[in-house]
């Protein structure tokens, strides 16, 4: 509990009042739901349930191993987050996967998958929607520069 207290950087995080209980009460208005809480306390039920929700990204690729990093895209904008087994997510992660499975190659990562068959195909294939929160008009000049990866450019 005091390391759970601690972590709150507004400060809305309190032990109860009543000393019997070894519980915490959290004042809502000035709760900004960063989640450092929740990162301390898993049990911790620490969402907005009319403004939170849940956005799907996939794609996206850390490793330098056989080509370059990449970025994740947003897949889904808003899924109800339905704590504590999350239905909405799990259909929906069950849907992308299942459908990669079907048509992506032996040993074909997720995001490659997705840059072969092309994202409008990828929308098709999944049946999600397309939206104008799909629409990543985000430039970064200098990310084609910089050296972003162990892999020469000639």
């Amino acid at each position: 509990i005091p390391t759970t207290i601690a972590s709150c950087p507004t400060g809305a995080i309190r032990p109860h009042p009543d000393k019997a209980l070894k519980s915490v009460t959290v004042n809502e208005p000035r709760c900004m739901y960063c989640g450092n809480c929740y990162t301390m306390c898993p049990a911790l039920p620490c969402f907005d349930s009319e403004k939170g929700g849940i956005a799907l990204l996939v794609g996206g690729k850390v490793s330098n191993a056989k080509s370059p990093p990449g970025f994740s895209r947003l897949a889904i904008p808003y899924i109800p987050n339905n704590p504590p087994r999350w239905p909405e997510v799990v259909s929906a992660i069950r849907n992308i996967l299942i459908k990669y499975a079907e048509g992506a190659n032996k040993w074909e990562r997720l995001g490659e998958w997705i840059n072969r068959i092309g994202w409008e195909k990828f929308f098709e294939v999944c049946d999600i929607p397309f939206s104008y929160q799909h629409i990543d008009d985000y430039k970064f000049q200098a990310y084609d520069t910089y050296r972003t990866s162990m892999h020469f450019k000639f």
